[in-house]
């Protein structure tokens, strides 16, 4: 017992050193790298790709978990929601997201998807997941308990949506192996092992139906 404090911690520091990458100044570039060029030429699997898959999937009382710069929300949504909350650890990423989507009054929630989140607040139809599980410390499986925090956030037929970097079951180009080791020797990724298969198994474990698929590097997924 006396260890788990020690676990703890270490998991606390990497979860920060991976979301402290994201400040003012690098999320004012982050589209240009991660969506524009990292997509397309280093992962291929282009942004556009995650756009249709957010169009088909978002619902009008939406829970946006880990949000990036917001960019997903704002080329995929063509109406008004009813509730948008906005979840991550990082204020930055919360005020830069926040800003970009005024029109849709979103809700902020800073909160780390790797401990028991609210479970008193109204649920959501939809929830969104993505580019986050490969930023997360552990296995797959440890990763996968985040899913385990948000379930009681969705409704019964709630669809759970998404896509994650993976670092193993790949083949990726010189530059995407070159990208992954740099990624991960700096902590902003920590996906040396994550494979397509443990991710399906940690879905499966937890949701009537699993859709997912492999766009080069990127398992997209969907659950409900």
């Amino acid at each position: 017992m006396a260890e788990l404090p020690a676990r703890d911690d270490r998991l606390s520091a990497a979860v920060a050193k991976a979301a402290a990458v994201y400040t003012p100044f690098t999320l004012s570039f982050y589209d240009v790298i991660v969506h524009g060029l990292s997509n397309r030429f280093a992962w291929l699997c282009p942004t556009q790709k995650l756009i249709e898959l957010y169009a088909t999937s978002l619902s009008a009382n939406h829970l946006e978990a880990g949000v990036g710069t917001g960019l997903f929300i704002d080329r995929a949504a063509d109406a008004a929601f009813d509730r948008l909350v906005l979840l991550d650890i990082n204020p930055s990423c919360l005020a830069r997201a926040g800003r970009r989507i005024e029109r849709f009054a979103p809700q902020p929630w800073q909160a780390n998807l790797l401990e028991p989140l609210n479970a008193d607040i109204a649920q959501f139809d939809s929830v969104a997941l993505t580019y986050v599980l490969h930023c997360l410390p552990g296995r797959m499986e440890e990763k996968l308990k985040v899913l385990d925090h948000l379930r009681p956030l969705m409704r019964e037929r709630a669809v759970l949506f998404g896509a994650t970097i993976l670092g193993r079951g790949i083949d990726p180009s010189p530059a995407a192996k070159k990208l992954l080791a740099f990624y991960n020797a700096k902590g902003i990724f920590n996906n040396g092992a994550d494979d397509q298969s443990a991710l399906e198994a940690g879905l499966r474990q937890r949701f009537q139906t699993v859709e997912i698929e492999r766009q080069g590097c990127v398992a997209i997924f969907r659950a409900s």
